[in-house]
């Protein structure tokens, strides 16, 4: 018996070295916006940019992330109570896909590139979901602490 017999192949130990980075495509981004709300959109536009290296995009999306979120604290009150929820909604779809088409990479280059892969789209829905709690968590817990403690009335 030889002892070749348990080496590995070198094509396997090749293709193990260079994994493919998986990122969200611009329509992936703009679903998980769209499930996401605003914590969403910062999260699928950052995690492309760290996975494509890009660390001062991605420091800035958390950046003006942070600034969304502020503004949304001092425009939510003043807003009438019955206003659809719709036109945030589609601006952070809007944003997310124009950001990641323009500042990423497009669906056609993930796909035609062997260094790229798409996330799955379970990876999308079950983040969305996640995002979902965190804005609700961000956006509405100041005012829920704000409320109970009677600051607000």
């Amino acid at each position: 018996m030889s002892d070749q017999t348990y080496i590995a192949s070198p094509a396997g130990l090749k293709e193990a070295a260079s994994p493919t980075i998986a990122l969200y495509s611009p329509t992936q981004a703009s679903a998980g916006a769209f499930l996401g709300g605003p914590v969403g959109l910062i999260y699928f536009l950052y995690r492309n940019f760290a996975a494509l290296g890009k660390k001062s995009e991605a420091r800035m999306t958390l950046i003006l992330g942070a600034v969304l979120v502020v503004a949304l604290w001092v425009v939510l009150p003043i807003l009438p109570q019955k206003m659809s929820g719709v036109p945030f909604t589609v601006a952070y779809m809007v944003i997310a896909r124009q950001v990641a088409e323009k500042y990423q990479l497009t669906k056609q280059v993930i796909a035609s590139s062997s260094q790229y892969t798409f996330q799955s789209s379970w990876n999308v829905v079950g983040m969305g979901v996640l995002c979902v709690l965190g804005s609700v968590v961000l956006i509405l817990g100041p005012f829920v602490v704000l409320y109970a403690t009677g600051v607000l009335k």
